[in-house]
């Protein structure tokens, strides 16, 4: 008796190793057939970016150990039921007290608050040499330089606690040390802090609010020796009280937080020049695209989301022109800058590909101004492209 339960207790051990050697084994097929199916998306609309694509297998990214780390980029972007594991993920951590994803904090109060990037050093230096080359061909045209800080920075006491992030105001004081003596730095810092109780950011959004740009525009204004009796008084109105914005899509945080989106117009009509915008694909008299409202990414309602160069021709009663090198930061504060210009011409670098000097020779270029926010500044990789002297 007690042998036939030795005998039946080893076929059942033996029974369960092959099952589980089986499964195992099923488990590796299935994955290599899942392999096989083109699963592939090109966007992911719940994090707002674009996802990873299968490399191309070669000689050459095998040789340079390229072609692992773009499959690997596309494995963690490309898996079955990718959305469901993320919210998941996400809610594990919160158990467990994490309070950041995808570089994205989930700070006190609702806010959200992108992570400071870090420098890219060699870049950094290579944009703002190049800065000071283009200043010194036209050493006659005033040129400025606005960074916008991010939330993290100003808003560092909505962190959570423990949050670790590099150190905004210092990279901004060395950038200012290393500026050309001709470029005049505007630093935003100051007037945005003094605002810090009120919604100058979005809590859902990496953008600063409308408010946040009207407090910057009047300081441009001041730095830049404008005639402010130019200035309208402005009356704000919600044009969406339905936003969710880029962070909760990318962090998979506050998914259900909806806040507003304000517009600024002049309360007198006729104090406001008349404008035509054109985007290279038609002419329009409007900054602004409700059809954005409609769609994942709200924020694209100023100026309809990113374009290469965006020419505005105004009424305004004077012949300033204003060359304006970009991020999206920018797009919502321009209104602002209208009733100072004859014309503006914004430049985003991102999606630019020709050269600022034909601008400059084009058009009757009398400042230049560069404003970006600080996350995207110290990162970038095309503005030195744009400024080479032919």
């Amino acid at each position: 008796m007690k042998q036939k339960r030795q005998k039946d207790f080893k076929s059942g051990r033996a029974y369960r190793r092959k099952t589980a050697a089986l499964s195992f084994f099923g488990l590796l097929v299935l994955i290599s057939l899942l392999e096989l199916i083109p699963l592939e998306k090109e966007f992911s609309e719940k994090e707002n970016r674009p996802l990873a694509a299968r490399p191309k297998l070669t000689l050459e990214n095998v040789a340079d150990g390229s072609f692992m780390e773009q499959y690997e980029e596309f494995r963690s972007d490309q898996f079955l039921g990718r959305n469901l594991w993320v919210s998941v993920k996400n809610r594990v951590d919160l158990i467990i007290g994490k309070r950041e994803s995808n570089g994205v904090f989930k700070g006190k109060d609702g806010y959200l608050l992108e992570a400071v990037a870090a420098a890219d050093q060699a870049k950094l230096e290579e944009n703002l040499n190049a800065m000071g080359e283009f200043k010194a061909r036209y050493e006659k045209i005033p040129v400025y330089l606005a960074l916008a800080p991010n939330a993290a920075n100003i808003l560092a006491d909505k962190l959570p606690r423990f949050a670790v992030t590099e150190d905004q105001s210092g990279m901004f004081r060395s950038i200012w040390q290393e500026l050309g003596e001709g470029i005049t730095w505007v630093d935003l810092s100051k007037t945005l802090s003094s605002h810090k109780k009120e919604e100058i950011y979005y809590r859902t959004d990496s953008h600063w609010t409308t408010l946040g740009a009207y407090y910057a525009s009047q300081q441009l204004v001041e730095a830049m020796g404008l005639d402010g009796t130019k200035t309208p008084k402005w009356e704000k109105y919600a044009v969406t009280n339905i936003f969710t914005g880029d962070l909760s899509l990318r962090s998979g945080y506050q998914t259900g937080y909806q806040e507003s989106i304000y517009i600024y117009a002049a309360e007198n009509e006729k104090e406001m020049p008349k404008i035509v915008v054109d985007y290279g694909e038609g002419k329009i008299s409007t900054l602004y695209d409700r059809m954005k409202l409609k769609e994942r990414d709200a924020y694209e309602l100023f100026l309809g989301g990113s374009h290469e160069m965006v020419n505005i021709r105004t009424t305004a009663d004077t012949t300033d022109r204003l060359l304006l090198v970009k991020d999206s930061y920018a797009n919502c504060l321009i209104p602002f800058l209208v009733p100072y210009f004859r014309e503006i011409i914004a430049v985003d670098p991102e999606y630019y590909e020709g050269n600022l000097n034909d601008i400059m020779k084009e058009k009757k270029i009398s400042s230049v101004l560069f404003l970006y926010n600080g996350n995207t500044f110290v990162q970038d990789q095309k503005i030195s492209g744009v400024l080479q002297d032919e």
